[in-house]
């Protein structure tokens, strides 16, 4: 029973539910798959209350293999990082699904497809041309529905004769067209190869770079008369990363070097340093990521001298963002180290 959920190819297990909404969604239009196909996606993918790795795995694939329009795209990521990010919180479930749970799928498969039929009715056999769409191919089934929709209409025929001069016209127009530009036809096709393959590694997922760069020294810039001034400055200082990488910012040295200095002056102060990504990049990945910029940051500043029982690091991924994700300011500030005062242990206190 447990194999009539699933589908395999190459070897590899895929939700067959999944597969079964994006493919008959694909088969009724050409155009891109809008956002009510992305919100029966995200339907089927909660309703076992566990976001599994063949969902996982599937969903990857779907996004690999099938054309979803912007707003589509956009809202199956974004509602199936939130909807993960809170099931993260509690206590972890198996990886595999239960029966009991599978039963239940089953169970709403039936509701779901008939909403899903629905929304397909709805879905417009034509579809209005965007300039920044790319031109796409009719298939037959698009052939047979124009067919089947002029069928009985009596075309106007034109008069054969004015048809024949203006295509005479027209091949004469493209041929001294063609005769002017074919000196430069070769570069224009180097150009559109190069965009083509430009355009096609701006949409492949991101890959994260977890090797470190060497840090130079840094200046202490600023001087602390009170500890309440200088927690104030560790609970307010940002530490800024380049997308996807563990390179810093070109101010990073500086403040590196000067909360070391504050912490070092108040060992008394404990610290969590909490690494933090945007939503650039898969979630898994993006959690290896802002671990390992919270665990760098900390090792730096023990280099600096700086007691490892003052510090404490955790890495939250993209789920604690500061600043909107659609915007480049926005997630530059949103790739970034912060810090948060845990307390103040008096007996550690430097005596006067």
């Amino acid at each position: 029973m447990a194999d009539s959920y699933y589908r395999t190819i190459k070897g590899k297990q895929y939700d067959r539910e999944l597969l079964e909404i994006v493919e008959k969604a694909t088969k009724r239009t050409k155009s891109p798959l809008n956002k009510n196909v992305a919100k029966n996606l995200f339907e089927a993918i909660k309703d076992g209350n566990d976001y599994t790795e063949i969902e996982k795995r599937t969903v990857k694939y779907i996004r690999e293999n099938f054309s979803f329009s912007e707003e589509a795209d956009e809202y199956l990521r974004t509602e199936i990082r939130k909807w993960a990010a809170k099931i993260s919180v509690a206590v972890k479930k198996p990886s595999t699904k239960k029966t009991t749970s599978k039963k239940s799928k089953s169970s709403n498969t039936k509701s779901k497809s008939k909403i899903f039929e629905e929304e397909e009715d709805s879905i417009s056999y034509f579809h209005s041309y965007d300039e920044s769409e790319e031109d796409i191919a009719p298939t037959p089934e698009y052939d047979e529905l124009i067919e089947l929709n002029n069928y009985g209409k009596k075309q106007p025929k034109p008069y054969k004769k004015w048809i024949l001069i203006a295509l005479v016209v027209i091949v004469v127009l493209a041929i001294a067209y063609l005769a002017k530009t074919c000196s430069c036809a070769s570069s224009k096709d180097t150009v559109s190869k190069q965009t083509n393959v430009t355009s096609a590694n701006s949409h492949a997922a991101p890959k994260i770079d977890l090797n470190r760069v060497e840090v130079e020294e840094g200046k202490v810039t600023s001087q602390f008369k009170s500890r309440g001034e200088a927690i104030r400055y560790i609970n307010d200082l940002k530490i800024r990363f380049i997308k996807q990488s563990l390179t810093l910012s070109s101010d990073a040295p500086d403040q590196i070097a000067t909360l070391a200095s504050v912490l070092k002056e108040y060992p008394e102060i404990n610290v969590r340093i909490k690494g933090h990504t945007c939503f650039i990049g898969e979630l898994d990945e993006n959690k290896i990521l802002s671990d390992e910029r919270a665990k760098f940051i900390k090792d730096e500043l023990e280099k600096s001298g700086v007691s490892s029982s003052q510090l404490d690091y955790r890495g939250f991924g993209e789920t604690t963002n500061i600043d909107t994700n659609y915007t480049e300011a926005g997630r530059i500030q949103n790739r970034r180290v912060d810090f948060s005062v845990l307390g103040v242990d008096a007996s550690k206190e430097k005596k006067p």
